[in-house]
């Protein structure tokens, strides 16, 4: 029995071995451990000993255990544990990530705003997720948003709330942090997925301009400073940006966007070609488990060895398609029709075909209409959307098979392409863009090869074709 509890080595509930201690905050300690029943490193969330953080704790397993999104932390079990004393203590136990959080990026001065929309816009689309589920987070700040290698995560539904549940916290142990909380908490309104979007605006602003709109540490600076009205924003970000983010703070919750409506107006306002990485990616800290390592960019000699036997091969595949074309000329019986090839929208380079296992349409059969002479040629038959997100699928997988795309990356790739499920009200061409955009960014992040980004950049652009036919 350790003298000192919680403490490194302690187990809980025979099973979460404790190895370090990662954050102390006002309600709780987060601490890396492992699972030793499934031999993984975890995180475990301990709240501080009294009744009211048991009772929170309890609440954020299962509301959060409603949500599975890739850009929200996942909850993995509830359970309790005894204290040295012999009480009991209920403990979370949660994925354990790598990578900072908003607020230790910040710490090096403002993001760019191209940088801060692809944050914002990753916030966005996890609260619609959560939102639709019923749960509000109520506490989006950046300590509770990490940058992660495969992509921005939300954290800490410590006090998240039903939607419509009313709010009776007579502590105020759930209010929040004062810079951060929306002014229809501090009226005991019942939980609202505005609430959400407010802290959004304060996250967005606080990442292009390094401070919140209200730079207070209590109630009563909060209160003095809604007297005289929030910091302005710099009147350098794009007129868009600007309307977004004081649309988010309107005093009045119904006068907010909504989730999904943020994330499409953030979408649309990332940059094509980001002058530096969008999302920080710091090396984790000692997690246990190992290091993703990115795989190393091509020398330009390397590329330009890859590119030259790609106009070798075209020459010689044209070569061999004239031949057989003077053949065929020469004979009078056509016996299949061709399908045209497609000529890439994005100057996909002539090796992309064998790199590739997505499906093609195959030619069609000879028929009673192909063997007469005079039937007519079979037409191309058009590239359906599900073709078309196979085709993107395959492209991915290739990438990073032959290690010119780094395995995180592709991970975020297919993680956006889950989202395109035809039937479903999904803006493809709308998806498309962003994931475009994204490939762009990671070409400019060297974690993906010029020659896989021409091929993702033209398999996206028959999606799009797909989708507006």
């Amino acid at each position: 029995m350790h003298d000192v509890w919680p403490a490194p080595g302690v187990l809980l509930a025979s099973r979460y071995r404790l190895v370090t201690l990662l954050e102390t905050g006002g309600m709780a300690q987060v601490w890396r451990a492992v699972d030793e029943l499934l031999d993984r490193p975890v995180a475990v969330k301990l709240p501080a000993g009294d009744t009211r953080a048991a009772h929170l704790a309890w609440r954020e397993a299962r509301l959060a255990a409603r949500l599975q999104h890739p850009g929200i932390a996942a909850v993995h079990d509830y359970r309790e544990a005894v204290r040295t004393d012999g009480s009991v203590a209920p403990f979370v136990v949660m994925e354990l990530l790598g990578g900072e959080t908003v607020a230790a990026r910040l710490l090096d001065g403002p993001m760019p705003w191209g940088e801060a929309v692809s944050v914002g816009a990753a916030v966005a689309a996890a609260l619609a997720h959560a939102h639709s589920a019923g749960v509000v987070h109520r506490d989006i700040k950046p300590g509770n948003v990490m940058l992660c290698a495969d992509g921005v995560k939300l954290l800490d539904f410590g006090i998240s709330a039903a939607a419509g549940e009313p709010d009776d916290d007579e502590t105020g142990a759930s209010f929040g942090t004062p810079a951060y909380a929306a002014p229809e908490r501090l009226d005991g309104k019942p939980a609202e997925p505005a609430t959400d979007l407010y802290g959004l605006g304060v996250l967005l602003f606080e990442m292009v301009t390094g401070q919140p709109p209200y730079n207070v540490d209590t109630w009563e600076e909060l209160a003095a400073a809604q007297a005289t009205g929030p910091s302005r924003l710099p009147g350098t970000l794009p007129d868009r940006l600007r309307h977004l983010i004081d649309h988010c703070l309107e005093d009045e919750p119904h006068r907010r966007p909504s989730a999904a409506e943020a994330r499409k107006a953030l979408s649309r306002l990332i940059p094509s070609t980001p002058a530096r990485k969008t999302i920080a990616l710091p090396l984790p800290p000692p997690t246990g488990q190992a290091p993703v390592l990115p795989v190393p960019p091509r020398t330009g000699s390397a590329l330009r060895r890859r590119i030259g036997l790609g106009v070798g091969l075209a020459a010689v595949l044209l070569a061999f398609a004239a031949v057989v074309n003077a053949i065929g000329d020469s004979r009078s019986d056509d016996r299949y029709a061709q399908t045209p090839a497609a000529t890439p929208t994005t100057g996909e380079p002539a090796v992309a075909a064998p790199l590739t296992s997505s499906p093609e349409p195959p030619s069609p059969p000879a028929s009673s209409a192909t063997s007469s002479p005079t039937a007519p040629a079979t037409q191309a038959t058009p590239l359906t959307v599900d073709v078309a997100l196979s085709r993107v699928r395959a492209a991915v997988e290739r990438g990073e098979e032959i290690g010119e795309i780094r395995p995180d990356v592709a991970l975020d790739f297919m993680n956006l392409l889950r989202q395109l499920s035809v039937g479903e009200d999904v803006d493809v061409q709308e998806q498309a863009d962003v994931l475009s955009r994204k490939v762009r960014q990671r070409l400019g992040e060297e974690a993906i090869t010029e020659e896989q980004a021409a091929i993702l950049q033209a398999r996206l652009a028959d999606l799009r074709g797909a989708s507006g036919t």
